[in-house]
């Protein structure tokens, strides 16, 4: 530009034409290094990103978890590994990686066991993190589903009008709300009306009869604390505040979550009320809260 500029004028040519011979030199320079720039900015934005997720298969899966994914992309296998994968805000397990372009990973239970979609994300060791293109959609599908789905409607918001609630020692008409959303029914031996007439079985609300009635169970299974390798989502925690006494059952709960450790431990978070929680520690409960207290769990087919 200063050399088209300069050629308009005549007086003071020479001077001009150092001059613009100058600013030709400098804007040579500065077009050389923007040259330089675009390149290397080409080159940064035409190469390839080191991991893509491309597809999910299935793209829809039940509120609990538990579905095997097949996530389909490139730089599964490259030479950074795989770190982890996410739905929304929560860690996949059993990530195993087939080859470059496929891997599987078991889906975790959806945040609060809310319906609907959530980005699905792979990210590498090196910090690389890539998104799908499509996200998964979680549905209530199984009767855990509807469980847990009823199990945080109600955790804090009381479903006063069905089932009113026992003050200081409503734990237990938690419980067994859910698990009648999970599909069991009422019966003679295990019931509330509560709300309606004041009438409940003893089954339904304290601690000792109600183990006694879930322990009668041709579908529930009963696993000691120790057990957490055979525990679930959904299943049902009896814990006992202190078992030197030998009073039995004082509070009862619902898995919320089972998170294995890298230390090889596994963790529970529980829902439930008296102490309204959607996941409370169990280990924190049994040593902070309520120091030598234990657990036992029923597993439900």
């Amino acid at each position: 530009m200063p050399l088209r500029t300069s050629s308009r004028f005549t007086l003071f040519a020479g001077t001009i034409a150092v001059a613009a011979l100058a600013l030709s030199g400098c804007a040579a320079s500065a077009s050389g290094s923007a040259a330089d720039a675009g390149a290397s900015g080409s080159v940064s934005e035409a190469a390839a990103p080191t991991v893509e997720v491309t597809a999910l298969e299935p793209a829809v899966g039940a509120l609990a978890g538990g579905t095997t994914v097949t996530v389909t992309g490139t730089g599964f296998d490259g030479d950074t590994a795989v770190s982890s994968v996410a739905f929304g805000t929560e860690p996949a397990q059993a990530v195993d990686v087939q080859s470059d372009g496929e891997l599987t990973v078991v889906a975790p239970a959806s945040f609060n066991f809310v319906e609907g979609a959530v980005p699905v994300t792979v990210t590498l060791e090196d910090g690389t993190v890539s998104e799908a293109t499509a996200d998964y959609t979680y549905e209530v599908q199984t009767p855990v589903d509807s469980q847990m789905a009823y199990a945080f409607k109600h955790w804090q918001d009381y479903n006063l009008a069905e089932w009113g609630v026992f003050e200081d020692n409503d734990c237990g008409n938690f419980v067994n709300q859910a698990m009648l959303e999970r599909g069991w029914e009422q019966s003679p031996e295990w019931y509330s009306d509560y709300a309606s007439t004041g009438d409940y079985s003893f089954s339904w609300i304290r601690g000792n009869p109600m183990d006694e009635y879930y322990a009668s169970r041709p579908d529930t299974t009963r696993y000691e604390f120790t057990d957490r390798s055979q525990l679930k989502i959904g299943d049902v925690v009896m814990l006992d505040w202190d078992p030197q006494n030998d009073n039995g059952v004082d509070h009862t709960q619902i898995i919320s979550k089972v998170t294995p450790n890298p230390d090889g431990t596994i963790s529970i978070a529980m829902v439930g009320h008296t102490l309204d929680s959607t996941y409370r520690d169990l280990d924190n409960a049994v040593t902070v809260e309520k120091p030598g207290g234990t657990a036992h769990f029923y597993s439900i087919a």
